[in-house]
């Protein structure tokens, strides 16, 4: 990304001084980061119970535009967005959500294109995704545990959570270990205090607030 913000200062044929270089590149960082920040705040409010509006994405991002141009006035800050709609997941709005199943997932995907029309900088381009899966792969009835996996955008094992990032319905949590599985490399363990029945409901939410229900 400094090389590309390099190239476009240097095609324009305007000298930047070293610290200026730095001061447009940490807004471009800031932007990203943030915008991607505010995709998964978004699906953590659409996965909030009594909330399911798929305009929530839509409204944050149209309203952090405008917090762009007030924050950077002079800079000509331009975000653009294209949300996903349909394709293999089943998204509305940039947003889906698929529970109650025995692998239930939560998520969000949205395209960017960024221009800081000051430096010359058009067409920048970054996505944002936010993902979570909880998959139920065993209930122990004998020992009242419950052992499930969690992954994240990348397929990889979410590895931060504890007791409080699970629920069980109608149940008692007393712990929640994690171990190693060759399939998944990290599963959780979720012990119960009383019999756990044929059917079970499992709640989890992430530390950025996402949550996904899945059933047996």
């Amino acid at each position: 990304m400094i090389v590309s913000i390099g190239a476009i200062m240097y095609s324009a044929g305007t000298y930047y001084r070293y610290e200026q270089w730095e001061e447009y590149i940490t807004l471009v960082e800031h932007v990203r980061l943030n915008t991607i920040r505010l995709v998964e705040i978004s699906l953590a409010n659409y996965t909030a119970p009594g909330n399911n509006s798929t305009s929530i994405l839509k409204d944050n991002l149209n309203q952090w535009q405008n917090d762009l141009r007030k924050a950077y006035p002079g800079y000509g800050v331009v975000l653009t967005y294209n949300l996903a709609d349909g394709t293999n997941i089943n998204y509305s709005q940039g947003l889906a959500s698929h529970w109650n199943a025995n692998a239930s997932y939560s998520a969000a995907n949205a395209t960017f294109n960024l221009n800081i029309t000051s430096i010359g900088l058009t067409g920048y381009k970054f996505m944002a995704t936010a993902f979570l899966r909880l998959t139920i792969l065993n209930v122990t009835t004998s020992t009242n545990e419950i052992t499930v996996a969690v992954t994240g955008e990348d397929g990889m094992p979410i590895t931060d959570l504890k007791k409080d990032n699970f629920q069980v319905d109608d149940l008692n949590i007393t712990s929640v270990t994690s171990s190693y599985d060759r399939t998944y490399l990290l599963v959780y363990i979720i012990k119960c205090d009383g019999s756990i029945p044929a059917l079970v409901t499992v709640t989890v939410r992430d530390q950025r607030g996402i949550q996904v229900v899945a059933k047996t």
